[in-house]
């Protein structure tokens, strides 16, 4: 009689089956662009923390280990100054820019005054153009001795000298300032519209009046949007490149951008020291991130109950004209006069000040728009071309990452969703000049250095979250048993996507592929920081006019990107609805 044995343990076998769950399509595409998030993302900032270490020699062929960078930062008598002008800039453009941004939010939300909802596609209108050609723009009004307002002023009034001078410190305060309220207004209009009108009624019974309701009730509980406003407009101010450069640079007002770029690009380019400039502006955005993390977010404010509502409009009465005006005021300053002191100046030869219709002249257009012509400037007309290339391919290639990252994070909830969360924070949190500097350190010895795809993977880098937050938030909206059914019926990860979930999302992708189409168009902390000969985009050519031709030929290539940004602002209000940014 023979024995035979077997094999009953069931380890192995349950071992196997795990090892086979985790390995789902899921999980491995999880962790596939878990890594090249990663990548693309961190690699940049270890390299930027490392590179502010290294200290070069005297004749810069060498480099040691020291803290001599952060010794020159402090020690050198340009960068403190630059860091203290960066600091006065920051906090005054979040005051007047938290102040329009909420007023207008108010107004709009919460108020009956005229003509509200044709104003709102206004008001936002400067989130979606360049703060860099609002700063060409005010500077050709505000010149002293050319600008349009002071000679206005000067024959209308007779004024001697001038009533504005727009070429300093609170001429950039003043700027950022009206191109970044949009930002707190889509932070805080809402909350305003979803917040329960009893709230504010309890208050009134009690013998409030309108104001003291506002700001002991109203803004109180929207409070969270406020502070969250306020510090992205201080973090993205604090970064800012092209309005320092064109207003207060070379007036002897330096920023930390300014610096970083004359530090760090150019023949005596001093890298490490850029990358330690870049650690410090870094260090306060990361501490203002913390601080609305830490202490904002998490705070209870509810301002929406179960209760079906709709908020109460508040009757201003004969105040309603002045609401209005204030509001019509804001888009002339921020929308219409630029716009219209571009067109005035793109039209001269040369620019001395004054409107001369004998003058007038297409040719800056000629010159800027059209490359077959041999007057053409290659600075203009490559832009032109490059900044369409990495527009379409950088907002298709974020917009495919964004979708995956966000099924990713808000459906399969797999093996690293967590990491995907965190990371597509991260970029949110960093200037992107500070970014551009990781990145320019990380890849100046690599092949793609000095080519179109190291601006690609800069303005990927930075701006993918954009994108992922625009499909996260639809993405929530879609019950998941969509997906659970098709799964169910035996659909593998990719077919339930291919057939359910981006059909559902296409508004959403398109809608997101608008936004970041316009946001490269006329990115320039990151361009300036990694172009060269060659690949100039449109906002580094605006940027060589500035430099190196005169106003009439910088004011026609800003206002070709200007209408450019505008067409697709419409665009996008058409795919994502009226109230896509705010809700």
């Amino acid at each position: 009689m023979t024995s035979e044995t077997y094999d009953t343990d069931p380890r192995p076998s349950r071992m196997s089956n795990r090892f086979r769950a985790l390995w789902t399509q899921e999980n491995v595409i999880t962790i596939i662009v878990s890594a090249i998030v990663a990548i693309a993302v961190v690699l940049p900032l270890i390299t930027l923390v490392v590179s502010s270490f290294l200290v070069l020699d005297d004749l810069g062929f060498s480099t040691e280990w020291s803290f001599g960078n952060y010794v020159t930062i402090v020690t050198d008598p340009i960068i403190p100054k630059a860091f203290l002008n960066t600091l006065i800039i920051c906090s005054g453009c979040t005051v007047l820019a938290t102040f329009l941004g909420v007023s207008l939010a108010w107004t709009n939300a919460r108020t009956n005054c005229p003509g509200r909802t044709w104003l709102e596609p206004f008001n936002l209108i400067p989130f979606f153009l360049s703060p860099f050609i609002g700063a060409i723009a005010w500077h050709n009004m505000g010149e002293p001795k050319t600008g349009l307002l002071n000679n206005f002023f000067r024959d209308i009034f007779g004024i001697e000298g001038h009533v504005i001078n727009i070429d300093n410190i609170w001429g950039v305060i003043w700027v950022t300032g009206i191109f970044f309220a949009p930002l707190v207004y889509l932070f805080v209009v809402g909350s305003l519209r979803r917040m329960d009108p009893s709230l504010e009624d309890s208050a009134r019974t009690t013998g409030a009046g309108l104001f003291r309701t506002t700001m002991t009730v109203t803004l109180p509980l929207v409070m969270p949007g406020i502070l969250s406003g306020a510090i992205i407009v201080f973090v993205t101010s604090a970064g800012e490149f092209g309005v320092p450069f064109k207003l207060s640079a070379p007036y002897g007002w330096e920023t930390l951008t300014t610096q970083i770029f004359t530090k760090a690009v150019g023949d005596d380019a001093n890298h490490y020291l850029g990358a330690t400039m870049a650690m410090a502006l870094g260090a306060i955005t990361v501490f203002l991130i913390w601080i609305q993390r830490r202490y904002i977010a998490p705070r209870s404010f509810e301002t929406v109950t179960g209760k079906g509502f709709r908020p109460n409009v508040l009757d201003l009465g004969s105040w309603k004209w002045v609401a209005f005006g204030y509001n019509i005021l804001f888009i002339l300053v921020a929308v219409i006069l630029p716009i219209i002191s571009l067109l005035i100046v793109s039209l001269h030869p040369v620019w001395q000040g004054t409107i001369m219709l004998d003058k007038i002249t297409g040719i800056n257009y000629v010159k800027t728009l059209f490359f077959w012509r041999e007057e053409s400037i290659d600075a203009a007309t490559n832009g032109i071309f490059n900044s369409l290339f990495l527009a379409f391919v950088g907002a298709s290639i974020s917009m495919v990452l964004a979708l995956v990252v966000s099924y990713m994070i808000h459906r399969t909830k797999g093996f690293g969703s967590w990491l995907l969360d965190f990371l597509c924070v991260v970029p949110i949190g960093f200037p992107g000049i500070v970014l551009a500097m990781g990145v320019l350190v990380t890849y100046i010895q690599t092949p793609i250095y000095a080519t179109l795809w190291i601006l690609l993977l800069g303005y990927i880098t930075r701006f993918f979250p954009y994108g992922q937050r625009n499909i996260a938030s639809i993405l929530l909206s879609i019950s998941e048993e969509l997906d659970q059914s098709s799964r169910m019926a035996g659909a593998t990860w990719v077919t339930t996507m291919r057939r359910i979930t981006i059909p559902l999302l296409k508004p959403g992708i398109f809608a997101g592929w608008i936004l970041l189409f316009v946001i490269f168009v006329r990115e320039l902390s990151i361009s300036i920081m990694l172009y060269t000969d060659g690949t100039e985009t449109l906002a580094v050519g605006v940027y060589y006019l500035t430099n190196y031709e005169n106003e009439p030929l910088t004011a026609a290539l800003s206002l070709a990107q200007t209408l450019l940004c505008l067409i697709c602002m419409i665009a996008f209000r058409r795919l994502a609805g009226k109230e896509a940014l705010s809700a």
